[in-house]
């Protein structure tokens, strides 16, 4: 395994924006493309990647639940941020991640007109594919779902949570293998 050199915040966010577009363009499940572009970057639990499975394609592939890329950041805030179960008695860490969630949903809805798989899609193709219809999912693909679509949404998603963990000073792996 190779080490790379240090990198400055520029290069980690180009870096996370890369990643994740490459993972979500070869290997689908924007959930986990998210956690995994960021989980390269900084110390994230292999654990979290398999928790975000099934929250892509707005829960299941479902589109009716929220953007995977979404459901996907708000985890690896959670992660960081959220409340371990030795600090489950304080109940008011339960909302220490919220401002940072708010912040990050804020950008979807600013960017792409909605929070949700559906809306999503309508705001980047005109209408919306349910990926559960083989020919409807078949023709997600060929209007670019996979090629520079949901890809772009993937890389952006993941350079937005880089920077809320910088600048919350969660340090960033110095090395990327």
């Amino acid at each position: 395994m190779a080490k790379c050199p240090d990198l400055n915040r520029e290069d980690l966010l180009k870096g996370v924006y890369q990643r994740g577009y490459e993972l979500e363009q070869r290997y689908y499940g924007c959930a986990q493309c998210v956690v995994a572009s960021i989980q390269d970057y900084f110390p994230v639990n292999n654990a979290l990647f398999k928790a975000a499975t099934s929250f892509s394609g707005g829960f299941a592939s479902t589109i009716v639940g929220p953007c995977g890329a979404l459901t996907g950041g708000i985890i690896i805030l959670s992660y960081f941020f959220g409340r371990s179960r030795e600090e489950y008695a304080d109940i008011g860490l339960l909302r220490r991640p919220g401002p940072l969630v708010r912040v990050y949903w804020d950008k979807f809805i600013q960017a792409y007109g909605g929070d949700t798989c559906r809306q999503i899609q309508m705001h980047l193709f005109g209408k919306a594919y349910h990926f559960l219809d083989n020919e409807e999912y078949s023709q997600y693909e060929e209007a670019g779902g996979h090629h520079d679509k949901c890809t772009a949404i993937v890389g952006q998603a993941a350079v937005w949570l880089a920077e809320l963990l910088l600048d919350n000073n969660v340090p960033s792996l110095k090395t990327r293998s």
